[in-house]
């Protein structure tokens, strides 16, 4: 496999990434109460990386040490992770105990708000061109249908979909670009609300120099995706708050918060 080929695949992956925008972090009960964050992280780290947190709360028998609560947190980097650990390890046994996993309610919320967020974001763009990018396009579809949809709200300069470096498939994205700015705006606002192909809802931005080649889109999504990583990741701090929401009023342990919120 040449390197291009590998740097393509991996630019795929990224776009993906970016597109989600998901925190993932799994709600894991019946935990024995000698399980460790170790013990439970090792058990999920035959899915992928991982970071585990048991709920804790103080010992009144015993000051200065802590007991576990029985339940705690799997943060994964993806969703294709976490519902991979929900595949294969609901009801998996972890030192005679069997597990009870499911998405936390705090990262539905969080995925809500991000993905709102970004598309108010997209609507906010100002408009400097007549060409739009158009990103998510299921693998199905091909330059006719896309130029189809389009073509209705004016006459169009040209539809691009670029392909993929080791087959004739396109990559998951194309530029539509109108004659008309007018026409563009009018596509752009009907379009980018929600609007489906085979299933998939198309994400619309408009173009600019920077994401106009493959290689400017390989330098906007590989920085995206590195924003969009350190945005997945819930601080300790925040876990330990929805901790204390589930334990009522029991104290939760901040431990070790401090490197997290430093």
């Amino acid at each position: 496999m040449t390197e291009s080929l590998v740097e393509e695949k991996e630019i795929d992956k990224q776009e993906e990434a970016t597109i989600e925008e998901e925190t993932c972090t799994l709600f894991v009960k019946n935990l024995n109460f000698d399980t460790t964050d170790e013990d439970l992280e090792k058990h999920f780290s035959s899915i992928g990386p991982c970071r585990a947190y048991v709920a804790k709360k103080k010992d009144p028998k015993h000051p200065g040490q802590l007991l576990s609560m029985g339940y705690g947190f799997i943060e994964f980097s993806s969703m294709k992770l976490l519902n991979e650990a929900l595949k294969q390890l609901q009801h998996s046994q972890l030192q005679d105990h069997q597990l009870e996993l499911k998405r936390s309610e705090r990262t539905m919320k969080s995925n809500q708000q991000i993905k709102s967020n970004k598309r108010k974001r997209q609507l906010e763009k100002e408009q400097h061109t007549s060409k739009i990018l158009v990103k998510n396009i299921p693998f199905q579809a091909n330059i006719k249908e896309i130029r189809e949809l389009f073509r209705v709200f004016g006459e169009l300069k040209f539809v691009r979909m670029p392909k993929k470096i080791d087959d004739e498939h396109h990559r998951g994205f194309g530029f539509v670009d109108f004659v008309s700015k007018n026409d563009a705006k009018n596509a752009f606002e009907a379009l980018c609300h929600s609007t489906h192909l085979y299933g998939r809802r198309l994400v619309l931005e408009w173009a600019d120099e920077e994401n106009d080649t493959i290689e400017g889109l390989r330098k906007k999504t590989a920085t995206e995706f590195d924003l969009s990583s350190s945005s997945k990741r819930l601080k300790r701090s925040e876990l330990l708050g929805e901790l204390r929401k589930m334990g009522g009023n029991d104290q939760i342990s901040e431990k070790k918060t401090t490197e997290e919120d430093e």
